[in-house]
């Protein structure tokens, strides 16, 4: 999976992409965080933003994720922070903040397993804005490509 990101994430910066905004969840989020910043050392001038949905999402989090958490953090050009406390639809805000700054959108998901979670609900918002999203799916790996100017799949 880290991979598939890493090479996705380049194919955008030979794009021009050059900002790239995480929501700091674990998993896919401090995965794709951790590429942008391992580029970012290779001397890539790509800038990573943190969007974080409020200031506690870390405090229940294992010491290891913790720490890589607070890594990228360190290293992020900007730090964006939706609420101070946990709310509700925080995560889902975070996401929305991004994409309505996002030229692209890049996400592991899988649209047969939606559940109205904030992920499903931050791509169907995605969509509706228009923006160009490149799915990677969890498992296989394909790639699907809505609301780019040539819509394919690849693999």
């Amino acid at each position: 999976m880290k991979l598939e990101m890493a090479q996705h994430i380049l194919e955008l910066c030979q794009c021009g992409v050059t900002e790239f905004q995480v929501a700091c969840d674990p998993g896919v989020g401090l995965y794709a965080a951790e590429v942008v910043n391992a580029l970012r050392e290779n001397g890539s001038t790509i800038r990573l933003v943190c969007v974080l949905p409020h200031e506690e999402q870390a405090t229940k989090w294992t010491p290891q994720l913790r720490e890589r958490y607070f890594n990228m953090l360190s290293t992020s050009a900007e730090l964006d922070c939706i609420d101070c406390h946990e709310q509700p639809n925080a995560q889902l805000l975070a996401y929305q903040r991004i994409i309505k700054q996002s030229t692209v959108v890049l996400a592991v998901y899988d649209p047969d397993l939606a559940d109205g979670s904030a992920e499903d609900r931050a791509v169907t918002y995605a969509l509706v804005l228009g923006r160009p999203v490149m799915l990677i799916h969890p498992e296989t790996l394909k790639i699907k490509r809505l609301n780019m100017p040539t819509e394919k799949e690849d693999k």
